[in-house]
């Protein structure tokens, strides 16, 4: 009788260090259904990440992620105060990062009704010369198919 509670111990510790996906994983979503579409149908960008809160956590962190990790989980992390001012004040961040090869506009995420209800994060190849308002109306086309599609922040968060 004794050996059952140890046998459970040893199968669930076996579960905890073998049995873990794979950190960078992809969430299964609803919001990790719309990005993977909208890259399908835009091959040319090479990020895209989406930012909402849910009920189990309402500071806004990535809930759906398409693009390189660097080694780093992206899904889960914090929106910091640039995420924060798109979500609360309507603003877009258009920046060429560091390297300069690549160009990121994040702009309010909307519902179907258009209450903004996170932030879309769209990252494009760049190099000096191209022109930014085209990445940001580009971006925006993504935004805006996804409206439609999207009826709450609760919807995003839905298991598919």
């Amino acid at each position: 009788m004794k050996r059952l509670p140890m046998l459970l111990l040893l199968c669930g510790a076996a579960f905890l260090c073998f049995g873990k996906s794979d950190p960078n994983a992809k969430p299964n979503n609803y919001a990790q259904k719309l990005v993977d579409e909208e890259v399908a149908k835009h091959p040319e960008v090479v990020i895209m990440a989406i930012h909402a809160k849910s009920a189990a956590d309402p500071d806004y962190p990535i809930i759906a992620w398409y693009g390189p990790t660097g080694g780093k989980v992206r899904v889960g992390k914090k929106a910091d105060d640039d995420d924060m001012r798109v979500v609360n004040k309507g603003d877009v961040n258009l920046e060429v990062n560091a390297t300069g090869d690549r160009f990121e506009v994040e702009l309010p995420l909307q519902d179907v009704n258009n209450k903004t209800i996170g932030a879309l994060a769209v990252v494009y190849p760049y190099k000096k010369g191209d022109n930014k308002a085209e990445f940001r109306k580009k971006a925006e086309q993504v935004r805006d198919d996804m409206r439609p599609r999207i009826t709450s922040a609760d919807k995003l968060n839905e298991a598919q």
